[in-house]
């Protein structure tokens, strides 16, 4: 096992070595656009060539931190590090890098149909995959404060790419504005946090309030959190703080709505179910209640509302909502089984999500025409087999048997029950039930209504776009269908107490 101490610089460096592999392929890709000049004229896309070169340049770069971080799995650190250095932060970066490389592999074709920059997109995505990983293995309140801005800044550049059309940059000035509010409260509450413990290294905060209300800071503390959980919440669009969601979703280029439902989402939600469970698991009190009524409106209203949906992308948005309130049922549960299930899920979520926005934005043809419901009419006997793909994915997301999104929620429904949380266990099945109905009406369009004569009929996919989208179903259907071995290694990579739950080992110390 290696351990570091990090006693020089060159530990840090080391330990995010994942971090910084895609930095300096983010900064290559960046000065290769800057001093070779190719292809078409600045503003186009480069040309194939040059796509094809920084396509290869970042997947290649995933695929080296993917592999630094599984190197890192065996290591460890001090308890008080600034950086996780456990299983914990393995898993996440897994579904992170994972997410990454399905959006960037089908992404390429997007890029070309609409002739957009392939450098600064692709600079931009991995520089967002920098500040995922970054927020996800904080121990710090500082440096997750710095991931959650890398991250959050890049993504607002990419929901505005398509800067001749009017639909992104509205979108991309909506999320600013709210993800810019969202953070103010971050801050506001680390620093009441800070306030209350002293220190904003979560495993020395983690400490003081185990130790009591008084040595935690009492009404600070409370502050506090609830600030840090209405800021967070803004970021995995919980309800009521979601209302950004379907508009940023609807406006940006399809790949980055993929890398928001996906990535985004889920390093938010990793950092907020490690800090909350984890560093904060000795003040669930405080924070208990709150998450649960955030669950239970979180799974109410956006299947109301997605009733009612026509666009495919803003009713797949309103689902992304939807989700985000069955993965706060992990984060109730507060238990290892609630964040066990909560890491299977966000694997599986991510996965389907990735692969259900490339079929939408392969059907949407060029600038995004054919998204509504009624264009999906026939697709099911015009593409078969991106009929089927999709049919699969939907069946995910609504939760049928036998597939991941289906486990899934079995296992989130059995971690509910354990804590107790009955009533979360039963608005999480009604809920799905609600959720059964627009997904199953896309699949009712692709296989029981006639195309009109004059409807366009998407053009055949790529052998490449084919691959990733096969890999994606098949990713689904074998997790569904054997999920044993995913679901005992998303329980090991939480058995590891370091930096662990200081809160529970001070309450039980182990025997002398």
């Amino acid at each position: 096992m290696r351990v570091f101490d990090f006693a020089t610089h060159g530990s840090y460096w080391v330990a995010l070595l994942p971090e910084v592999i895609l930095s300096l392929a983010a900064m290559v890709i960046l000065m290769r656009d800057a001093f070779v000049r190719t292809g078409t004229a600045s503003g186009g896309d480069g040309g194939d060539g040059r796509m094809s070169v920084d396509s290869l340049v970042t997947l290649y770069s995933i695929a080296g931190a993917l592999i630094a971080s599984l190197w890192l799995s065996d290591a460890s650190g001090p308890p008080d590090a600034m950086i996780a250095l456990d299983g914990f932060r393995v898993a996440a970066d897994v579904i992170l890098l994972g997410g990454g490389l399905l959006v960037v592999s089908l992404s390429r074709d997007y890029l070309s149909r609409e002739g957009l920059r392939s450098p600064e997109f692709h600079a931009l995505t991995l520089m967002a995959l920098v500040g995922m990983m970054v927020l996800v293995a904080a121990r710090d309140l500082i440096l997750l404060f710095v991931g959650l801005e890398l991250m959050s800044i890049s993504v607002y550049v990419l929901t505005g790419f398509v800067r001749n059309n009017p639909r992104s940059s509205e979108a991309s000035l909506k999320y600013f504005i709210v993800g810019a509010f969202a953070s103010a409260f971050v801050v506001y509450g680390i620093a009441l946090l800070y306030g209350a413990t002293g220190t904003t290294r979560l495993a020395t905060a983690a400490e003081m309030i185990a130790a009591g209300p008084a040595a935690g800071g009492g009404l600070l503390l409370v502050a506090g959190i609830g600030l840090f959980l209405i800021g967070f919440a803004f970021k995995i669009a919980a309800v009521p703080f979601h209302m950004w969601a379907p508009d940023a979703y609807e406006g940006a280029p399809t790949p980055v709505t993929s890398l928001m439902a996906t990535g985004v989402k889920a390093a938010a939600f990793i950092a907020l179910l490690r800090v909350l469970t984890v560093d904060l698991g000795g003040a669930a009190d405080v924070w208990r209640s709150a998450v649960w009524w955030l669950a239970i409106l979180t799974m109410i209203v956006p299947n109301l509302v997605a009733l009612a949906q026509e666009d495919v992308k803003r009713m797949l948005a309103y689902s992304s909502v939807a989700h985000a309130g069955y993965l706060l049922v992990g984060v109730v549960a507060a238990s290892e089984l609630g964040r066990s299930a909560s890491l299977f899920y966000l694997a599986a979520y991510t996965v389907v999500t990735a692969g259900s926005f490339a079929i939408v934005f392969h059907v949407a043809g060029k600038g995004d025409r054919n998204q509504r419901v009624q264009d999906y009419r026939g697709l099911g006997w015009r593409r078969p087999l991106l009929g089927a793909a999709l049919f699969i994915f939907l069946l995910s997301l609504a939760g049928f048997p036998p597939t991941a999104g289906f486990v899934g929620k079995l296992y989130l429904l059995r971690a509910a029950v354990d804590a107790g949380e009955t009533a979360l266990a039963v608005t999480l099945v009604l809920t799905s039930l609600i959720a059964y109905y627009y997904y199953l009406r896309v699949v009712w369009k692709m296989y029981f209504e006639a195309a009109p004569e004059d409807a366009r009929t998407p053009a055949p996919a790529k052998p490449g776009f084919n691959l990733v989208i096969g890999t994606c179903v098949a990713l689904i259907l074998l997790a569904g269908l054997f999920p044993g071995r995913i679901i005992d290694r998303a329980r090991n990579a939480l058995a590891d107490p370091q930096p662990g739950n200081v809160a529970a080992r001070i309450s039980n110390p182990p025997a002398p």
